[in-house]
């Protein structure tokens, strides 16, 4: 079985001007205020895990879980198309498979405008493409997202660069909570789900240190009890006074938007979406992370505008419609691109596009079936009621073990 020469086939394509210009348009500043409340439920969950006698929904996904602030949804329905051979992030390759995509939404959804997310190097490419013919792949007619789990990646690595020689990777390792090399792959991210972990139990560990150093102050002070500062003045103050106090009170910090950026992906939560890519921004500056620096402030703006360009799909991205949910559990949907990258690990799996790269008919036999294959996997599950089918609802993380484990490591993490 052949594809079709007009899905193989990519035609040559190149930018003749050097810097295509974005178009201009007016974003207002972000309102800080919006983002408090949000904030707040972060650090309740500390509070929660700095004053409980147990292991009770002390995990941030199961603690987030048991609220059930999520919107009703439906399983989403993914598939993979047919892999193309050509290189992915060249200006032919991004042009063509705009061209592919255009056409499979409009046969499958008439009128829809069409969304594609990509990863940092290919989005660059595609908002270039569109800069370079506004008149076919304009603005006004793709809207193309910046894939989410990359965005999540790069802020983990971007507040590792900021902890390496800090002393973090040797207190975790300490604590007994990590060996030496886990320790050190969580400043590279190897493990993003062990590396979010890690900094689950680094925030709580930060914040209970926080509140006892307050308690000591509000005891050992002179003043009298309605003059001691509120916990946040204190901080402040504090911060103004000590170098590593500012230092290790950033990290929180930073820590804290991370995890706001992926409760928005958790929970379907457009608007806290863009609250916490406006918050991330001036980190990626401050880290000099330069790709990511330039283009979120982009994509920023393409968000924020969205309901002037394309009301009808800012409607359904604010319902929750910008993410995937693979199964009915509470607090597991997950970006786009998550989930393309789970799709192409059930068709890599027991070596299924392990070696096909170099024997040309193999690989052009795996192009087309290993789609199919993922897609019988998933509806294999559905049917078992396995992975993505079970009807649960509840998190993953809400055991006793999961919460006993955690629970452990924040208080093995902070001992003197």
């Amino acid at each position: 079985m052949e594809l079709p020469d007009s899905f193989t086939n990519v035609r040559p394509a190149f930018f003749t001007k050097k810097k295509p210009s974005p178009p201009q348009s007016g974003v207002t500043h972000p309102d800080t205020s919006l983002l408090r409340p949000q904030l707040a439920m972060e650090y309740e969950w500390l509070e929660k895990v700095t004053v409980t006698d147990g292991p009770v929904d002390v995990t941030w996904s199961a603690h987030h879980a048991s609220q059930k602030r999520g919107k009703p949804f439906e399983v989403s329905i993914t598939s993979l198309l047919p892999l193309l051979r050509d290189q992915a992030h060249s200006v032919a390759t991004v042009k063509h498979v705009m061209d592919k995509i255009k056409e499979i939404v409009a046969f499958l959804n008439p009128g829809q405008v069409p969304v594609i997310a990509a990863d940092q190097p290919i989005y660059a490419v595609a908002k270039q493409v569109q800069w370079h013919w506004p008149e076919i792949y304009g603005e006004d007619k793709f809207v193309i997202m910046f894939g989410g789990l990359h965005i999540e990646m790069a802020a983990l690595k971007s507040i590792g660069t900021l902890l390496q020689d800090s002393g973090w990777t040797g207190a975790l390792v300490e604590a007994g909570i990590a060996s030496p090399g886990t320790a050190d792959s969580f400043l590279t991210v190897s493990s993003i789900t062990r590396t979010q972990q890690m900094h689950q139990i680094t925030g709580c560990s930060l914040y209970k240190l926080l509140k006892a150093a307050h308690m000591d102050y509000s005891k050992e002070t002179d003043e009298q009890p309605e003059e001691v500062p509120s916990f946040e003045a204190w901080c402040e103050h504090r911060k103004r006074q000590s170098p590593q106090f500012h230092f290790w009170y950033m990290v929180l910090s930073m820590e804290l938007v991370i995890l706001l950026l992926i409760r928005s992906f958790r929970e379907a939560n457009f608007f806290l979406y863009c609250q916490s890519l406006a918050e991330l921004i001036p980190y990626f500056f401050a880290n000099n992370n330069v790709n990511y620096a330039r283009w979120l402030p982009i994509y920023y703006r393409d968000m924020v505008t969205l309901e002037q360009k394309h009301p009808q799909l800012a409607q359904e991205f604010q319902s929750g419609n910008f993410v995937v949910h693979k199964s009915s559990r509470q607090f597991s949907a997950m970006a786009i691109d998550q989930a393309h990258e789970q799709a192409n690990a059930v068709i890599k799996a027991d070596g299924g596009a392990i070696g096909v790269t170099e024997d040309p008919s193999a690989l052009r036999r795996w192009m087309i079936a290993g789609p199919e294959v993922s897609h019988l996997v998933a509806q294999y599950e559905a049917a078992c009621g396995t992975k993505e089918g079970t009807e649960h609802t509840s998190h993953h993380e809400e055991t006793e073990r999961a919460q006993r484990v955690f629970f452990e490591n924040v208080k093995s993490s902070h001992k003197p």
